[in-house]
C-alpha cells in the first residue's frame, strides 16, 4: 500500500490510513523524530514526511488534543514520582498500626499526608450489645439485603433507628455530632468479598464485629488502576491489612479499597473529622472547565 500521494501544497501528502496512523501516534506521545524515521523507512520521501508531520501538528483539533494529552502525561509522570518516593521509605510499604495514637499525630502524619493508618479504639465498647449483634443487624436489614454486603446511611434508614440511639463518635478524631459525621453501617455476610473501589472522601472505618481483610491501593496508582495491564510490572501497588473488632482504619480520599469478610462483619464509618475545615471530596465525575477563549480577530 502506498503511504504518500500527490496533493495540493497545503494538504497532507499521506493517504487517510497513514494520516490516522500518524495522528494516533502523535497523541500517544511518540517522538516526532521517530515518526519521521518510520515514514521514511516505509518509503515516504523525507521532505514529504516532514510536511505530513507539520500538517497534522498544525491541525487545530490535533493541536488541542496534543496539548491535553501532554498535560495528562505530565500528571501521570508526577504520580509515578510519588510512587517511587513512597516505595523508598524504610522497609517494605505497609499500613502503620498504633495502639495509642494521639489525635494530633493522626492528623499530622496520616490524614494530611493522605496515608492510611490502623488505630486501636474502645469506641465500639460504647455500643449496646443486642442491637449491634450480627444476628440483630441482619434481622433489621431483612433476609434479602442481609445476603449481600451493603453500606447503609444510619440516619436515613428507618430500619436502623435503634442503632442510632446513643450513637457516639470518636472524640477528637471525628466531629462531635453523630449525624454530622454521616455514619454508615457496613454489613457483610460470611464469605463476602467486595472489589476495589475509590474512596471519594476521607473515611474512618470502625470495626464492630468480625475480621475485615483489606486491600488498599494508593492514590498515585491512578494510571495503573485505569489501564489494568496484564503485565505484573505494571500492576498497582497493593497494601494488605487486617482489621479486627476494636480497631479503626483511615481510608484516605483517592485511595482504592477492597476487602473480604470470611466470617462476616459489622462496622461503622464516619466522614466528618475534628477539624475546622470540612472533609475533602474527590469528584471523579466533575466536568472540566473550558480553557480561556482565544483572542477575537
Amino acid at each position: 500500500m502506498r503511504a504518500s500521494r500527490d496533493v495540493e501544497a497545503d494538504a497532507s501528502p499521506l493517504t487517510p490510513e497513514w494520516r490516522r496512523w500518524l495522528v494516533e501516534n502523535l497523541v500517544r506521545g511518540a517522538s516526532p523524530k521517530a515518526l519521521l524515521a518510520s515514514l521514511e523507512q516505509s518509503g515516504v520521501p523525507a521532505e514529504q514526511a516532514r510536511r505530513a508531520l507539520e500538517v497534522e501538528q498544525l491541525e487545530p483539533f490535533v493541536a488541542g488534543v496534543l496539548r491535553a494529552t501532554g498535560m495528562q502525561r505530565k500528571l501521570e509522570g508526577l504520580l509515578d514520582v510519588y510512587a517511587e518516593l513512597f516505595q523508598q521509605t524504610e522497609g517494605p510499604p505497609r499500613v502503620d498500626r498504633h495502639a495509642a495514637l494521639t489525635p494530633d499525630a493522626f492528623f499530622e502524619h496520616y490524614y494530611f499526608d493522605n496515608l492510611p493508618v490502623v488505630l486501636r479504639s474502645d469506641w465500639s465498647a460504647s455500643l449496646a450489645l443486642e442491637p449491634w449483634s450480627p444476628g440483630s443487624v441482619a434481622a433489621r436489614l431483612g433476609e434479602r439485603e442481609a445476603r449481600h454486603a451493603c453500606c447503609v446511611p444510619l440516619f436515613e434508614d428507618a430500619r436502623l433507628e435503634a442503632l442510632t440511639r446513643g450513637l457516639t463518635t470518636l472524640p477528637r478524631f471525628t466531629a462531635q455530632d453523630a449525624r454530622a459525621c454521616e455514619p454508615r453501617l457496613w454489613w457483610e455476610p460470611p464469605g463476602a468479598e467486595v472489589p476495589l473501589r475509590a474512596a471519594r472522601r476521607n473515611v474512618l472505618l470502625a470495626q464492630v464485629h468480625g475480621e475485615r481483610r483489606l486491600q488498599l491501593v494508593p492514590a498515585f496508582e491512578l494510571r495503573r488502576m485505569a489501564t489494568a495491564s496484564p503485565e505484573p510490572r505494571d500492576a498497582p501497588l497493593r497494601l494488605e491489612v487486617t482489621l479486627s473488632p476494636g480497631e479503626c482504619v483511615l481510608l484516605p480520599v483517592g485511595w482504592w479499597y477492597g476487602f473480604s469478610a470470611p466470617d462476616g462483619g459489622v462496622a461503622v464509618s464516619f466522614e466528618a473529622f475534628a477539624l475546622p475545615e470540612p472533609n475533602v471530596t474527590w469528584d471523579v465525575d466533575a466536568e472540566p472547565q473550558a480553557t480561556p477563549l482565544p483572542p477575537r480577530d
